[in-house]
C-alpha cells in the first residue's frame, strides 16, 4: 500500500510586516486596497520563504459601558462616524 503524504511547510518568523495591495484572485472583495501579511525566514525545506496571508482585515474593539438610551445612542453614532472619518483620512494619507 502506498504510503500517505501529508504535505507542510514550516516557516521560521524572522520578520513579519504586512503591505496594502489592489485585490487579487485570492482576495474576495471589492475594495480598493487589501491588505496582504508577509511574513519571511527560513523554511523546513532550508529555502528562504516570503509567505503571503491574504483574507486577514484589521479590527479593533471599543468596550463602552455606558447607559444605551437615545441621547447615548446619537453620541455613539457620531463617535462612530468620526472614527471612520479619521481611518479613511488616514489610510489616503498612506497612499498619497
Amino acid at each position: 500500500m502506498a504510503e500517505q503524504l501529508n504535505p507542510s511547510l514550516q516557516v521560521q518568523i524572522n520578520q513579519i510586516d504586512h503591505v496594502l495591495v489592489p485585490p487579487g484572485p485570492l482576495d474576495n472583495s471589492s475594495l480598493r486596497q487589501v491588505p496582504v501579511i508577509r511574513v519571511f525566514g527560513p523554511s523546513s525545506t532550508g529555502k528562504r520563504a516570503c509567505v503571503h496571508i491574504h483574507q486577514v482585515y484589521p479590527y479593533f474593539f471599543v468596550d463602552y459601558l455606558g447607559e444605551l438610551d437615545a441621547p447615548s445612542g446619537k453620541v455613539l453614532m457620531l463617535l462612530c462616524i468620526r472614527l471612520l472619518l479619521i481611518m479613511y483620512a488616514g489610510s489616503q494619507a498612506v497612499h498619497s
